[in-house]
């Protein structure tokens, strides 16, 4: 089964960018994730949406993504 949810510190890596950072933009709503316990689950394709909406181009291509 494809892993269709990452975790905040996946997706700072997939980014290239501080875990910190992923969650400020979750608090702030411009990323939205799911609260499990302590820890944050993105969904790919909403963090695709976000790193488009910040000017970047596809993380994991058309295919990869089945839970728009």
């Amino acid at each position: 089964m494809k892993q269709r949810a990452l975790s905040l510190k996946d997706s700072a890596s997939i980014l290239g960018v501080h875990p910190d950072t992923i969650r400020r933009a979750i608090k702030t709503g411009k990323l939205k994730a799911a609260k499990i316990g302590r820890d944050y689950r993105i969904a790919k394709s909403e963090l695709e949406r976000y790193f488009q909406a910040m000017g970047g181009t596809s993380l994991f291509g058309d295919n990869d993504i089945k839970d728009k």
